[in-house]
């Protein structure tokens, strides 16, 4: 009989490629916000009561940091509190937990990639729910396993590579019909480690296999701004779109964000259980397979 895994969060970015991943070498059961709202203490007992998973992989989080900034009773309720339901409930029911974090816990002044004994110092709102979130699990479940990505991009829902190639297809489509687009603003001053969802499934089923405790980056490795994440993705797909650097203040966020937060994967490479391959061959193949690129 496989393993029952309780995938939370399965209608997500994330959660759609762990279900993807993972079918066939497990029982999953994934659910949806609408199906089961981690804020609520007792529908988590009881439906962990009910389903009686062996294994939980959270991938639910508020992850809007915009939102976030602007309603921190939700953020910290999803981020922390739901975070902390969960792990009591794999405490009582004995599940393990494997609770996806993020690199936003760090403040971005270290300059090079952070491990995972660095300091924390989150700047926004998100980021301190998730970190928040973090230590609940830990203090709950010590044997938990707490994984940090960072930067995801991936099919199943919108982000920072999909949102760009969309406006680069608009460029260069404009470009070809012999217009004179104004240059795409993308911010050059933020720099991380953009992972492919994908990768990321991946190593969660090696880190099943191969059980760590405790914080765990797991990131592509490489790093690289915003900017030169977008001027690659162009030259792979060659389209002729025009950028301009500008900077992360430049822009009104409601929420600041620290400038470099990339991740390295040290405890992955210890263990010898690293798959995370670099950005850019991940990158290069999520085009092949999802911009129709050849």
């Amino acid at each position: 009989m496989l393993e029952k895994i309780l995938l939370i969060g399965a209608g997500g970015l994330l959660g759609k490629d762990l279900a993807a991943q993972l079918k066939g070498l497990y029982r999953i059961l994934g659910v949806k916000s609408a199906d089961l709202d981690i804020r609520d203490n007792r529908a988590v007992n009881e439906y962990f009561q009910r389903m009686k998973p062996e294994i939980v992989l959270n991938a639910a989080a508020l992850v809007d940091v915009d939102k976030c900034e602007n309603d921190r009773e939700t953020a910290f309720a999803v981020n922390a509190s739901g975070a902390e339901n969960i792990a009591r409930a794999c405490r009582e029911n004995g599940s393990r937990l494997i609770h996806f974090s993020t690199d936003y816990v760090f403040d971005g002044t270290k300059g090079t990639p952070y491990v995972e004994t660095d300091p924390v110092n989150p700047v926004n709102i998100y980021g301190q729910s998730k970190l928040d979130g973090e230590r609940k699990v830990l203090e709950i479940l010590p044997r938990a396993c707490v994984v940090r990505i960072s930067w995801l991009f991936g099919a199943a829902r919108e982000n920072f590579v999909i949102k760009t190639l969309n406006e680069g297809r608009a460029h260069y489509k404009a470009v070809l019909e012999e217009q004179t687009p104004a240059p795409l603003d993308v911010v050059a001053d933020q720099i991380s480690s953009p992972t492919w969802t994908v990768d990321i499934a991946e190593q969660t089923g090696h880190l099943i296999a191969h059980p760590l405790e405790g914080i765990v980056h797991a990131a592509s490795e490489g790093y690289a701004s915003r900017y030169d994440l977008a001027d690659f993705m162009f030259e792979e797909v060659s389209w002729d779109v025009k950028l301009r650097r500008v900077n992360a203040k430049d822009y009104s966020f409601k929420a600041p964000r620290p400038l470099f937060t990339a991740l390295e994967n040290r405890r992955l490479n210890e263990t010898g259980i690293n798959v995370m391959r670099d950005y850019r061959e991940a990158l290069r193949e999520f085009l092949t397979v999802y911009a129709g690129h050849e």
